[in-house]
């Protein structure tokens, strides 16, 4: 019985790790690791996420600015987080999550629980084009509208 449930972990670990490709086919393991950390504890800074993570404050940097509205050289982000100066240390930057970070971190979560989820998990501005899902429905991270 222990063997079963183990497999299903390890499936359900597939399937989260095969929603962030369906996200962004190229997305780093380390962009994907520093999104669920920082969902995990928000409000951290990114001195915080280089240490828990084990990387270099540089790495821990451009891995948020890759999750952020703009990467670099003006190209597109994923808009999943946010870094704000820390007002009482104006050297540090906090780490949240966006609205759209929000949505995925729920579609996730409704994933790993087995529920049902949305239809579309690419980015809205994404100019690469969208990866073929292998199986099951992908994540829904287009916000709602409240207006017809």
């Amino acid at each position: 019985m222990a063997a079963l449930r183990h497999e299903d972990e390890i499936a359900t670990v597939i399937r989260v790790l095969e929603e962030f490709r369906r996200f962004d086919p190229d997305m780093p393991i380390q962009y994907a690791l520093s999104f669920l950390t920082i969902a995990q504890n928000e409000g951290l800074s990114m001195g915080d996420l280089a240490q828990r993570l084990g990387i270099a404050q540089s790495s821990a940097s451009r891995n948020i600015a890759a999750l952020s509205r703009w990467h670099s050289f003006g190209k597109d982000g994923h808009d999943l987080v946010e870094a704000q100066e820390d007002p009482r240390e104006r050297r540090r930057k906090i780490v949240s999550l966006t609205a759209r970070g929000h949505r995925l971190v729920g579609a996730l979560r409704a994933l790993v629980s087995g529920e049902a989820v949305g239809a579309a998990f690419a980015p809205e501005t994404s100019t690469r084009p969208a990866a073929k899902p292998r199986r099951g429905a992908p994540l829904d991270l287009a916000p709602t509208s409240s207006s017809s």
